[in-house]
C-alpha cells in the first residue's frame, strides 16, 4: 500500500526525466521492511509523496562521488525555510543527553543494524555501484570514497506534529537533502520534497502523566477541547482544540499558556463557557481557568493563569477539584496526606486543611464530583490498601469517612487506584469505580446518601495499572443518563476495552488493538450531527513519549 493511499487530497508530483540518468531517492512507507528488499515503498522512482505525522519512514538515496570520501548526512528545510541538519533523536522518546524533540530526526531502525550493507535497488544512476550504508539513530553515514561509482544510503526518520520549536502543520513542505559531513557541500542531484499529512483522529503531544478529567471537553458550541503537552521534553500547557467532532486538533492561544510545566497531576471542570483546572507539580499547586470559544468577550483564551492554590510538598501528585453553584472552587490534593482548600466566589483561597488526622492520615490519590446541594463528594486511596469515601457539604462540614475497600494494594503504584467519581442525578446516586490488586475493577455506589451498596467486578479483565509511573488504573468511567459507561486497557495485551452498564455489568468489547496503551480519557457528548457518543483520547503506545495520542469514539444511545 502507498503511504497513504488518502494522499488524493495533496499534489503529488513525479519527477519525470531522471530515471535511469542520473542519482534518484525512494521513499519507504514500511518501516518494518528489510533494507534490501525491494518493498514497502510509498511511491515510485523519485516520487514525491505525504507522510504521516508522528509514522516513522525510510528514504533511500543514490549517491555518486566524483572523488574524496568521508560521511554524509541529512538536512531538512520546511516550507522553503533555511536548511537544517537532521539529527538522532529517537521516536517516541528522543533519548539523547541533550534530549529535546526536534520537528525531523532520524530514528532507530527495527529492521537492520546501524551501517548495515546496502545492494542495488533504485535504478536512476548509470554509473557503477559500490556499497553504502543504512542508518539508524545516527547523524553522519560511514565514510564512502566511490570514485566514479554510486552507492545508496537509507535512512529512518520521522516528522512529528508537536517538536520543541512548535507544531508541524498539515500540508507542510519539507524538503531533504543529503549533504558531505565535513563540508555541507550537497551530495545529492534530486532533493524529496514530502508533504506531512496529519490523519484523522491523530492527536500527537504528550498525555498528563496523573490525570484526571482532562477532556474532551464539549463547549456549547460543539467544539471539543482537550488537555496535554505538546512534547516530553517541552512540557508545557497545551489546550488543544477540535472544531470537527475531533478529526482535527489544534492548539489555542499558545503565546499565554500558564508559566507552570510538568503536567504530573491535572484536574479539570467545563462550567458554562470556561474550563477550571487544577494543577499539583512537587512543592505546589496551581489554578488556571480557559475560556472556550463561546465565552462573549475572550473565546479561547486563557484567564487565569499559574494562581497558587496550596503550597504543600507532595508524595505523590494527585489533584482534584469541583465548581459549585455560587463560583467557589474546592480542590483536593496531596502533600503527605490528603488536603484540601477552598477558593471563594470573590477569588481568595483559604488556607490548606489536612483532611484525615492521626493514623488515618497516610492517604492520596484524591477524587472529587458535586453532587446535589453543593455536596462534594470524595473517594481516596488510604496506603495500607483501603479506599474511603466521605463528603465536604456546603457549609463546610466533613462527613466522617466510610470504607469502601481493603484490598486495593500497598504500593506506590496503587496509590490512584481510585478513578475520577460520578454522580448520577436523577437518582442521587455517587459511583465509585476503583481497582484491587488483583486486577479488575469493582464498583460500589452510594445512593441518596445511603450506606455504600455491595461491591460488584465491573471488569471481566485486569487493567493496566502504574503504566509510565502515573500511579492510577489505566482506565475511564463516564455517566449517561443513569448508565455508566467504562473504557479500560487490559493488562497484559495493553489493547483498549469498553464495558457499560445495562442491568448489570456487561461482556467487554475490544476497541482498539495492538497498542502499547497507557492512558485514556473521555465524555459523553452529542456531536454536531446530533449523534451521541463517548469521545475520548488515549495514548496508542509513547510509554511517556511523544507523538501516539489519538482519538476515538463510541456510539452510545442515551438514557
Amino acid at each position: 500500500m502507498k503511504f497513504l493511499s488518502a494522499i488524493s487530497l495533496l499534489s503529488v508530483v513525479v519527477l519525470a526525466g531522471c530515471v535511469g540518468s542520473e542519482p534518484g531517492f525512494r521513499v519507504r512507507s514500511d518501516f518494518a521492511a528489510e533494507l534490501n528488499s525491494n518493498q514497502g515503498w510509498a511511491g515510485a522512482l523519485n516520487e514525491n509523496v505525504a507522510v504521516y505525522a508522528d509514522r516513522p519512514f525510510r528514504i533511500r538515496f543514490e549517491i555518486e562521488r566524483a572523488g574524496g570520501n568521508g560521511g554524509f548526512r541529512l538536512q531538512y528545510r520546511r516550507n522553503a525555510g533555511e536548511w537544517t541538519d537532521v539529527e538522532a533523536h529517537d521516536f517516541p522518546h528522543p533519548e539523547t543527553e541533550d534530549a529535546k524533540t526536534p520537528r525531523v530526526s532520524i530514528v532507530a531502525a527495527t529492521a537492520y543494524a546501524n551501517g548495515a550493507a546496502t545492494m542495488n535497488l533504485l535504478k536512476g544512476s548509470s554509473a557503477g555501484f559500490q556499497t553504502g550504508a543504512g542508518m539508524s539513530l545516527a547523524d553522519r553515514s560511514p565514510s564512502w570514497s566511490g570514485t566514479g561509482a554510486h552507492s545508496e544510503f537509507e535512512w529512518p526518520l520521522v516528522i512529528r506534529r508537536y517538536a520543541d520549536a512548535g507544531p508541524n502543520e498539515d500540508g507542510d513542505a519539507f524538503e531533504l537533502r543529503v549533504v558531505a559531513a565535513d563540508n555541507g557541500e550537497p551530495a545529492t542531484h534530486l532533493n524529496p520534497m514530502l508533504r506531512l499529512a496529519i490523519p484523522p483522529g491523530h492527536v500527537g503531544g504528550t498525555f498528563v502523566e496523573t490525570p484526571g478529567r482532562i477532556g474532551p471537553f464539549r463547549a456549547a458550541n460543539g467544539d471539543l477541547y482537550f488537555i496535554m503537552e505538546p512534547t516530553e521534553t517541552n512540557n508545557l500547557f497545551m489546550m488543544i482544540k477540535s472544531a470537527d467532532d475531533g478529526r482535527t486538533w489544534h492548539e489555542v492561544d499558545a503565546a499565554n499558556r500558564p508559566e507552570t510545566d510538568d503536567l504530573e497531576s491535572v484536574d479539570a471542570r467545563l462550567v458554562g463557557d470556561t474550563i477550571h483546572i487544577i494543577h499539583q507539580v512537587t512543592r505546589s499547586t496551581r489554578y488556571h481557568t480557559f475560556r472556550t470559544s463561546d465565552h462573549p468577550a475572550r473565546p479561547d483564551s486563557w484567564a487565569i493563569r499559574d494562581e497558587q492554590a496550596a503550597a504543600v510538598e507532595s508524595v505523590a501528585q494527585a489533584a482534584t477539584l469541583d465548581v459549585r453553584s455560587d463560583g467557589s472552587v474546592v480542590t483536593f490534593y496531596v502533600g503527605q496526606t490528603v488536603h484540601y482548600s477552598i477558593r471563594s466566589p470573590e477569588g481568595v483561597w483559604s488556607a490548606t486543611a489536612r483532611l484525615d488526622s492521626g493514623a488515618a492520615a497516610n492517604s492520596a490519590g484524591p477524587q472529587a464530583v458535586l453532587g446535589a446541594n453543593d455536596t462534594i463528594h470524595l473517594a481516596y486511596y488510604g496506603m495500607d490498601g483501603t479506599i474511603w469515601y466521605r463528603k465536604l457539604l456546603s457549609d463546610g462540614t466533613v462527613t466522617r469517612r466510610e470504607q469502601v475497600a481493603s484490598d486495593a494494594g500497598t504500593t506506590r503504584a496503587e496509590y490512584g487506584a481510585v478513578l475520577p467519581l460520578l454522580y448520577i442525578p436523577e437518582t442521587k446516586t455517587v459511583v465509585i469505580l476503583y481497582r484491587v490488586s488483583s486486577g479488575k475493577l469493582y464498583e460500589r455506589r452510594i445512593v441518596n446518601d445511603g450506606p455504600p451498596t455491595a461491591a460488584v467486578s465491573v471488569t471481566d479483565r485486569n487493567v493496566v495499572r502504574n503504566a509510565v509511573d502515573s500511579q492510577q488504573p489505566g482506565a475511564d468511567a463516564v455517566a449517561d443518563g443513569a448508565g455508566v459507561h467504562v473504557l479500560f486497557i487490559e493488562e497484559p495485551t495493553r489493547g483498549i476495552f469498553s464495558t457499560y452498564d445495562a442491568d448489570g455489568w456487561q461482556a467487554s468489547t475490544l476497541r482498539v488493538d495492538s497498542i502499547l496503551g497507557s492512558w485514556i480519557r473521555g465524555n459523553i457528548y452529542t456531536r454536531r450531527d446530533g449523534v451521541r457518543v463517548y469521545g475520548y483520547i488515549y495514548d496508542a503506545g509513547s510509554d511517556g513519549g511523544a507523538g501516539m495520542n489519538r482519538f476515538g469514539e463510541i456510539v452510545v444511545s442515551g438514557r
